[in-house]
Parts: C-alpha cells; sequence; structure tokens
C-alpha cells in the first residue's frame, strides 16, 4: 500500500540512470499495475521466507530497497551483504540488521534504515530543527515529535475516524510494546492496557485537533539526536479525536491480542467468539459487552464498537487464527480506503530551548494529503525518502558505509530539499515564551 510512489520514482529516473527496476511481491499482478508497462520494470514472484526466491532476485541487485515489515528487512539484508548490494528500508532496524554495521562497512556497503515516513521524515526534520537551534547558540530543553497517517477529513465517513492506508496488521497491534519517554528529566512508561486511555490533544496550526499517544521507545532516540540529557523527550503517534478511547475498549477485551490462537475460530461467528471473552449473564450481549466494559449502553462508544459489527453473525473466515488476526479480517472491511477517498499524512514537532537567558519554542508542521487511490499521501511519504536516498547511494552523494540511519546531514539535507521540490513541505516559525509546556 506505500511503494506506489517508490515504484514510480526509480521508473522515472530508470533511463537517466541506466537502472533496471525489479519489483517482488507476493501478489505479482498488482505489481503489473503498479510498473504501468515500463520497459524498464519487471515485476517478479517474491517471498521473504523463501531463501532461494530472495537470493535468486537480489544476488545481482545494485541496491535492494525493503517495504517489508521491521522485522523481514534482515533476511534480505544478509543476501544482499552476501552478493555485494546496498540496502536502504523504510522501517525501524532490527538489532540483526545493526549487527551487520561492520561487515557492511568493510565491503563498501551502505545499509540505510529509517528512510519512510514515521520512522523518517520526522527524524531528518528533527535533526534540522535541533541543528539549526544550535547553530544559533540555543540549548534543547523539550523535544516532542507527532505523525499520523490518516484518512483525510472530506473521506472521514465512519464512527473511528480510520481508514486502513499502510500494514493493517500494524495498526492492529500498534503500542502492543508499551511506550517509554522522560518528561521532566523524570523517565516514564506506560504499559500497554494504558497507552490509549488519556491520549493528549495537539492542535496543529492553521487545520485542527488531534489525539495522540506516545509511540513505543522514545528514550533511545535522545542520544542518536545527540540530545542525551534533553529533560523532555516524547515521540508520539495522532489519531482524529474519538479514535484512541474507543480503540481502548478493544484492548480491554483483549481482542487485539496477537500471542495465542483461537481453536476452530473457523467455524464461529463474531458474536460467538465476543461471547467467549465476557460474563454470563441475562442480560443481552449487547448490554453485557457496555456493562463489562464499564461504558454507557447505547451511547457514543458503545455505538462505536457495535458499528464494527463485533456482535453480528457474520462468520469468522481465519482458520486458527489469533485475535488480531480474527479482528483484522473484520475491519478490512469495515475501515476499507475506498477508491475516491483521500488519506493525508500530519507532522507536528515542537522543541522549547533556551537561548541569551530566554526561552523560545520552535514549531515545525507538514500536512499533506493524497493525489490519488494509488498516490496516496502514505505511500508518498513513505516511498520518496527511500527512493530518494536510493538514488543518492547509487550516485555516489552517500559516501559513508556499514549501517546507517537519516540523522546525519548528508543524509536529510538532500532527501528533505528534493521533498520540498515534490511538495513535501514544513512549515517552521519560533515564538518566545513564558514558561514550558511541561512545567508539573
Amino acid at each position: 500500500m506505500s511503494a506506489t510512489d517508490l515504484i514510480s520514482y526509480m521508473l522515472k529516473h530508470a533511463e537517466e540512470y541506466d537502472w533496471q527496476v525489479t519489483v517482488g511481491d507476493i501478489l505479482v499482478e498488482t505489481v503489473k499495475k503498479k510498473i504501468g508497462g515500463h520497459p524498464r520494470g519487471r515485476a517478479v514472484y517474491f517471498d521473504c521466507y523463501d531463501a532461494e526466491i530472495m537470493e535468486r532476485y537480489i544476488k545481482d541487485a545494485d541496491i535492494v530497497i525493503s517495504l517489508l515489515p521491521p522485522g523481514m528487512h534482515a533476511a534480505a539484508a544478509k543476501i544482499a551483504l552476501q552478493y555485494n548490494a546496498h540496502v536502504v528500508t523504510a522501517s525501524y532496524a532490527s538489532e540483526e540488521m545493526i549487527a551487520m554495521h561492520e561487515a557492511a562497512a568493510e565491503k563498501g556497503l551502505t545499509f540505510l534504515n529509517e528512510l519512510g515516513a514515521d520512522p523518517g521524515i520526522d527524524h531528518m526534520n528533527g535533526m534540522r530543527s535541533i541543528n539549526y537551534i544550535k547553530k544559533k547558540g540555543g540549548e534543547p530543553v523539550a523535544f516532542t515529535s507527532y505523525c499520523g497517517s490518516l484518512v483525510a477529513p472530506e473521506s472521514n465517513d465512519n464512527p473511528w475516524g480510520y481508514k486502513f492506508t499502510w500494514s493493517p496488521m500494524n495498526v492492529i497491534t500498534a503500542g502492543s510494546a508499551g511506550a517509554c519517554y522522560y518528561r521532566n528529566s523524570n523517565f516514564r512508561c506506560i504499559p500497554y492496557h494504558r497507552l490509549f486511555a488519556n491520549p493528549k490533544i495537539i492542535a496543529v496550526p492553521g487545520f485542527r485537533e488531534f489525539e495522540a499517544y506516545e509511540n513505543r521507545d522514545s528514550v533511545a532516540y535522545r542520544k542518536k539526536y545527540g540530545l542525551d540529557d534533553i529533560p523532555t523527550f516524547i515521540r508520539a503517534t495522532l489519531r482524529h479525536p474519538g479514535f484512541c478511547e474507543a480503540w481502548n475498549l478493544l484492548i480491554q477485551l483483549g481482542v487485539t491480542a496477537n500471542n495465542y490462537h483461537i481453536e476452530g475460530s473457523e467455524h464461529m461467528t463474531y458474536r460467538q467468539w465476543i461471547a467467549t471473552y465476557l460474563p454470563d449473564t441475562a442480560e443481552s450481549l449487547e448490554n453485557t459487552l457496555a456493562d463489562f466494559l464499564h461504558i454507557e449502553r447505547g451511547g457514543v462508544l458503545h455505538q462505536q464498537l457495535l458499528w464494527t459489527e463485533l456482535l453480528s453473525d457474520r462468520p469468522i473466515t481465519r482458520v486458527h487464527g489469533t485475535p488480531a488476526e480474527i479482528l483484522l479480517d473484520l475491519l478490512l472491511d469495515k475501515l476499507k480506503f475506498n477508491p475516491g477517498d483521500t488519506d493525508m499524512l500530519v507532522f507536528y514537532e515542537r522543541i522549547e530551548y533556551k537561548l541569551n537567558g530566554e526561552l523560545f519554542e520552535h514549531v515545525s508542521y507538514l500536512v499533506t494529503k493524497g493525489i490519488d487511490h494509488w498516490h496516496t499521501a502514505i505511500s508518498r511519504t513513505v516511498g520518496l525518502p527511500a527512493a530518494i536516498s536510493a538514488k543518492m547511494i547509487l550516485t555516489g552523494k552517500i559516501k559513508s558505509r556499514g549501517v546507517l540511519f537519516p540523522w546525519a546531514s548528508e543524509v536529510y539535507d538532500p532527501v528533505l530539499d528534493e521533498l520540498e521540490e515534490l511538495g513535501i513541505a514544513y512549515t517552521s516559525y519560533d515564538n518566545k515564551i513564558a514558561h514550558s509546556q511541561y512545567d508539573s
């Protein structure tokens, strides 16, 4: 879902740089549509669990660009390392990937990671902002960064304010590892079962308010950004208002779990499945659900849950599925991104800094919408940074070697500059402020 603009960009420049672009996926017909008959494009069947198939196509490559889920990059990267190919990924690097640093550097290879939207564009603008502040003598004291892949307001026509525009299973399991961050020099952790319960409200200038929940492990990025001792450092995810509290109910119910299987799920309806999580009472299942979750019967949250058809007689098709897989199959239909829908990416960053004894804020924000059903906002913001960086590696403009990330100006300046030429650009401003937003 997020590969379209990456493919288009590589093919657009293929003649200029004499590239042959091979695109692999399990769904070859979808790849053929995205290549669109381009003479320098080739669609092939690719399975990241099949080492023989991966080797067949990677062994002749100059560079491998992976839009697989994070845990799958390393398998392709190992083969790329064996056959001397560079690697670019658009998501988080696993420990297995990071462990290849020395071997890649020795072979003169660049394995560049986190070159998507979040992680990716957020990193690059964050580092540009931090260096801008430091260059003029400022001292950052609070860094907050927010990103959300959302449906645009004009296509927001369901009670959840959400539609799947990127990896759906990642949405279902988002936040399952909880979140850690620093606030006022205090290390804070939020476990999964509380992560969506109390979202923060974030107002993007000139646009609207969004909900935000803390994102994964923010702590590790303090050092990566060169802000080892900054008192406040928070990375978070944005959603339309009304999403988080309702999603929290699904977590409390237990249906987002992906660590066990439902025996005989294919013989159940969704109503029968949900009944297994609820106490036996004389009340209707609808009322029992509301009472169990401590929400008002017939209220907004109750209606939001019932709209999903969790209590319908729709048959479950997933065989021996996990709760997350069973829920996913239902929501893929209910939260479907339809032809004619428009998505958007929202980035918001705020840095407090001290300068000459006074306190200032540096605010950066970006809202970009999709062009059409194929060239979505998520496809552009995930695919284009990866494609631009791949071009820079192939043309020798990125010279650093080993397992790398986009916090070096060698990467983020040219990528952000070209994204601006393509219509994806931040608006930034500075204000003097009287006191910190994060004072207790």
